[in-house]
């Protein structure tokens, strides 16, 4: 793609890989960001090279097997490097006019020459070819093509949908990486079966792919990368995704293995809280999570077993459901069942369990509390409204435009106060609320159904929670204001369970002040 004169440059960062890749965060004159990726960039000769020594690697079976053994790592790259400096001596005696068109001699192709063209030989054999980098970028949340000659676009952590300057110029280049994504998933998308969905293995990404019998543009993909190193509450709290107070609360209902559902819309961040506090749970506890693509990472929960659907063509291959993956779920005893999303009849299986006994925690696409309940209750879900009421807490999470940008908060927690069975209606309260003025949240817990449970469960009074969720509170101000990583995060949860006070004292003693719980009265109740 044609760069535009005149870009300024916003930001710019590194991406792990084999070679040096750089990422531009770019603004044009039409204030318009974009996404520039830099590869190593290739002499006449090293294009040559590349070609050739290509060329000779399709042609020679035995050292395609041998490549495609490697996976695509620092490996697989010195390997290359010592097969074209192995090609370089060996056919450049018998035919320099073929390999470089007799315009230099082999001693004039330099070891960074070497180095680059071995970049583009592993990225295109064993990684994603053009859009490996996109691939490679933590950065990056989601990847979509919409035909030929058109600009991918991504996702981007800090700067949501940029343009790239990756561009599949033909059919044929857009083809191979469709076909790529198609084998690394496992599927076979074809004329039949034009639409296809699956993960992207090892990488464990989701990716959707259309061929151009149903897509006017050409063939089109997209793939959701997930973070290799999951949020934690910490690192929500210094991004102002909600704050200690409330995150206390959350902890201590988690915790206690209370049922929550988190709503809001696509983008919003409903499964990056989900995971994050997910990690509140003790790590002995017995964790189940269902999903169509895993997601949920929780890496200091040896007791947690993470199941994902399985779809098949094959009418011979059992497919194995949302459904199925839960009622297999419920037997293996869990202290608490994670499902990914609720979508369809899933839904009916999840809120059983929670009614059972069994902590719970799930998303579902909604924007409001009276969405998600129509959702819930409409087919395919048809979940009945004594079902939903199970649940303790329903979360709502909004992606909410800001003079500085798009910015992710935690805007209502409501809780169940109880069911009408002659009416059929859930009684609501809102317990929590995100002033967008002030930039704060407001508890109500004057009187919480949802503490009053849990006051019920562990044998302690209503006035103890309380204090205890300003202990918990201080402490998660301390892992905020020490910006604590995800292992020392475990490790403050950790010494929290065992001594408590003492924990607290340490983080107050940093602070120099406890956390100040202020109750506010929010007075807003919803019969739905």
């Amino acid at each position: 793609m044609t760069q535009l004169s005149e870009e300024s440059l916003r930001t710019s960062y590194t991406i792990p890989s084999i070679a040096e890749i750089r990422v531009d965060i770019v603004e044009g004159i039409d204030k318009k960001l974009r996404y520039r990726v830099h590869e190593p960039v290739l002499s006449d000769v090293g294009r040559t090279l590349l070609n050739n020594f290509t060329y000779r690697v399709y042609r020679d079976l035995n050292l395609m097997k041998h490549l495609s053994t490697l996976s695509f790592s620092r490996k697989a790259y010195d390997v290359v490097v010592g097969l074209l400096k192995d090609y370089i001596k060996k056919e450049f005696s018998s035919r320099p006019a073929i390999i470089f068109g007799g315009s230099s001699p082999a001693s004039r192709v330099s070891d960074a020459e070497i180095y680059n063209v071995a970049y583009y030989v592993v990225r295109d054999l064993l990684g994603y070819g053009p859009i490996d980098p996109l691939i490679r970028d933590q950065q990056v949340e989601d990847i979509t093509c919409n035909g030929v000659e058109l600009p991918v676009y991504v996702f981007h952590r800090e700067f949501e949908w940029l343009e790239t300057n990756v561009v599949l110029p033909n059919t044929e280049s857009l083809e191979r990486v469709v076909r790529v994504l198609a084998v690394r998933s496992g599927q076979e998308p074809s004329i039949a079966n034009p639409i296809v969905e699956g993960v992207l293995r090892p990488e464990g990404y989701r990716v959707h792919i259309v061929l151009d019998t149903v897509s006017g543009r050409g063939h089109s993909f997209s793939i959701r990368r997930f973070r290799e190193t999951p949020f934690t509450v910490v690192e929500l709290l210094r991004r102002g995704v909600l704050d200690s107070g409330l995150a206390a609360l959350l902890w201590m209902v988690v915790e206690n293995k209370q049922g929550i559902v988190i709503y809001g819309p696509t983008g919003s961040g409903k499964t990056t809280l989900l995971n994050a506090l997910a990690m509140f749970l003790p790590p002995e506890t017995k964790i189940v999570s269902v999903e169509d693509t895993p997601e949920i990472f929780l890496p200091f929960h040896d007791n947690w077993d993470s199941m994902s659907t399985r779809l098949s063509n094959d009418p011979k291959v059992q497919n194995v459901t949302l459904q199925m993956q839960i009622e297999s779920a419920m037997r293996q005893r869990p202290d608490v069942l994670i499902l990914g999303e609720i979508r369809s009849r899933e839904a009916y299986a999840f809120f059983q369990g929670v009614s059972t006994g069994h902590g719970g925690l799930t998303t579902v696409h909604a924007e409001n509390i009276e969405a998600l309940i129509r959702r819930l209750t409409s087919p395919p879900m048809n979940v009945p409204k004594s079902s939903i009421a199970t649940a303790k807490l329903y979360i709502n999470i909004l992606r909410i435009p800001t003079p500085s940008g798009v910015v992710r908060k935690v805007a209502y927690v409501y809780e169940v106060e109880g069911y009408d069975a002659m009416k059929d209606l859930i009684s609501f309260k809102l317990i929590s609320k995100w002033f967008k003025d002030e930039d704060v949240w407001y508890l109500d817990l004057r009187d919480s159904n949802v503490l009053k449970s849990i006051s019920e469960l562990i044998l302690t009074r209503y006035e103890d929670l309380l204090r205890d969720l300003v202990m918990r509170a201080t402490t998660l101000s301390y892992a905020a204001s020490k910006n604590v990583d995800i292992f020392e995060f475990h490790s403050i949860l950790r010494r929290y369970r065992r001594d408590p006070i003492k924990t607290f004292n340490e983080a107050k003693e940093f602070l120099g002040d406890s956390y100040k719980l202020v109750i506010r009265e929010l007075d807003e109740r919803k019969s739905l």
